[in-house]
């Protein structure tokens, strides 16, 4: 018996780290992989915490090991699910897939980050001017240092797609993966999540299971 633990478990996790890489290197299989990821996560951390915190034995004397796992598992998976969800939503293909087309203006003297082409632009929704960052490609970045492409009204004008404050413009040709869907988890799930796990660990301290005493017997 411990021989086949000795060759299987290796290989069982052998197999599942080929199997999530195939799902994550896939952009169709992304979002069932960072999932399953977040749950692996989740109760990965479950192993990690339990021989280090007192709250762990604490929640598994008052609910039992099964449990005690089960919930505290659960929360750290919500809570690595916000966090991936988070990631997903900075993305400009997150922008690109729920966002709406328009025209984005950046004026002449424009200013855009450091680390990438990110610009300050403007655009219209719903009727009215919206002042936020514009993502685009290199090469209409490097349209803005030409006078020839100036507009009339002094500012150049690249068609995009906007979400919000931010915006991602055509010359991305961005083929978002399906993980961006990830980007509609509320981040306040992940909050909710850990408030759960601390709350039940805490109760599970203040208020530890009762045992029944045995009368002694009499000799």
């Amino acid at each position: 018996m411990k021989v086949t633990l000795l060759w299987t478990i290796p290989l069982g996790i052998l197999l599942l780290v080929a199997a999530e890489w195939a799902l994550l290197a896939n952009p169709g299989g992304r979002l069932v992989g960072l999932v399953v990821l977040a749950v692996l996560l989740g109760f990965i951390g479950v192993f990690v915490l339990a021989p280090v915190t007192l709250a762990a034995g604490a929640m598994a004397d008052r609910w039992g090991i099964a449990t005690a796992m089960l919930l505290t598992g659960a929360c750290l998976s919500v809570a690595v699910l916000a966090i991936i969800g988070s990631i997903e939503r900075a993305k400009p293909g997150y922008v690109w897939k729920y966002g709406t087309p328009t025209s984005v203006a950046i004026p002449y003297d424009w200013t855009c980050s450091l680390s990438g082409y990110t610009c300050a632009g403007s655009w219209t929704a719903g009727g009215k001017t919206v002042r936020g960052g514009v993502t685009m490609s290199r090469a209409e970045h490097r349209t803005l240092r030409s006078p020839m492409a100036v507009t009339a009204d002094g500012t150049y004008q690249l068609e995009a797609r906007a979400l919000g404050n931010r915006a991602s413009t055509v010359g991305l040709r961005i083929d978002p993966a399906s993980s961006v869907a990830l980007g509609k988890v509320p981040e306040w799930t992940g909050w909710t999540a850990g408030a759960v796990g601390i709350g039940a660990a805490l109760f599970a301290i203040v208020f530890p299971r009762r045992t029944s005493r045995t009368a002694p017997e009499e000799g």
